[in-house]
C-alpha cells in the first residue's frame, strides 16, 4: 500500500455550527478548493485498486469520505467529476435511505439510498463498509462484530456486485478483536483516524470545514499525524495551535 496519504472526509454540504456541532460538512466549494491545492502542488489521487496495489507515486492521497451522506452525493459528487479525482465511500449497509440517527444533537441527516449507491458505482467510486449502524467496534459484543463487520459486508455485497475490500471503522476506534474480525472476513485494509495498528488499522487525516487553506496544507506534510498526537498529549496545546493559525468561518 505504500506511504499514501489518506484523507477522511464526511459530509459535503454548507452547515452552521448550530446543525453540524461535530464539523462534518465542509462546503462544496471548500472541497473544490482543497482538491485544487493538491493537484496543483503534484499530488495523484488514488483509486482503491492502485492503493492496494501499491502503485503509489510520491504524493500519492487517497480520499475517503465516510457515513454515505446524501449531501456527498448531491454536492460533492459534482466536484469529484468537474476535476475527475477518484474517491471511496464507505457507507453504513443497515442505515441506506436511512438518518444519522446515530448523532442524538443531529440525528437527521438524510444518507444515500441503494440507488445513491449504484450511482455512485456507477460513478466509478469505490463504495465500500462503515459497519451496519455505525456502533462502535472496540469492546463490542461478538454478535455486534459479527453484525457490523461480516453481515454489512454481505449487504453491500448483494448491491454492489462485488466484495468490499476495505472498512472504517466507526469513530474510527478498534481493538485485536474488531481487527480480527475484518481480517477474517476478508477485507484487504481497514482505516482508523490517527492510531494505527498495522493493516487493519491504517490511519487517516480528518478534514473538517474549520480547517483554513494553511491547515489544509499542514496536515498533507509528512509528519502531521505524529505531531497531532503528540500534542494532544499536551494540555491546551492544540486549542494553541489553532488559536495561531485560524479556523475557517462557520456562520
Amino acid at each position: 500500500m505504500g506511504d499514501a496519504l489518506v484523507l477522511m472526509y464526511h459530509a459535503i454540504g454548507s452547515r452552521s455550527s448550530q446543525r453540524d456541532p461535530h464539523n462534518l460538512f465542509v462546503p462544496p466549494e471548500r472541497l473544490r478548493r482543497q482538491l485544487g491545492i493538491l493537484l496543483e502542488r503534484g499530488w495523484t489521487p488514488l483509486t482503491l485498486d492502485a492503493y492496494l496495489r501499491g502503485d503509489v507515486p510520491r504524493r500519492s492521497v487517497l480520499l475517503t469520505f465516510d457515513d454515505g451522506f446524501q449531501s456527498f452525493l448531491e454536492e460533492g459528487l459534482p466536484v469529484l467529476r468537474e476535476l475527475a479525482v477518484p474517491a471511496t465511500v464507505f457507507v453504513l449497509s443497515g442505515l441506506l435511505g436511512g438518518r444519522s440517527r446515530w448523532m442524538a444533537d443531529m440525528p437527521d441527516e438524510r444518507l444515500v439510498d441503494a440507488d445513491g449507491v449504484r450511482e455512485m458505482v456507477g460513478a466509478g467510486l469505490d463504495v465500500e463498509s462503515h459497519g451496519w449502524d455505525h456502533s462502535t467496534l472496540a469492546g463490542a459484543a461478538a454478535v455486534t462484530l459479527k453484525r457490523n463487520v461480516t453481515e454489512a459486508a454481505g449487504a453491500l455485497s448483494e448491491l454492489t456486485g462485488r466484495r468490499p475490500r476495505a472498512f472504517a471503522y466507526p469513530y474510527g476506534e478498534h481493538d485485536g478483536a474488531a481487527r480480527a474480525a475484518v481480517a477474517d472476513a476478508g477485507f484487504a485494509v481497514a482505516f482508523s483516524v490517527h492510531e494505527k495498528a498495522g493493516r487493519f488499522a491504517v490511519p487517516r487525516v480528518d478534514v473538517n470545514p474549520v480547517d483554513t487553506d494553511t491547515t489544509f496544507r499542514m496536515k498533507t506534510r509528512p509528519g502531521y499525524s505524529t505531531l497531532r498526537r503528540l500534542s494532544g498529549r499536551v494540555p491546551g496545546l492544540r486549542p494553541a495551535l489553532h488559536s495561531l493559525v485560524g479556523r475557517a468561518d462557520r456562520t
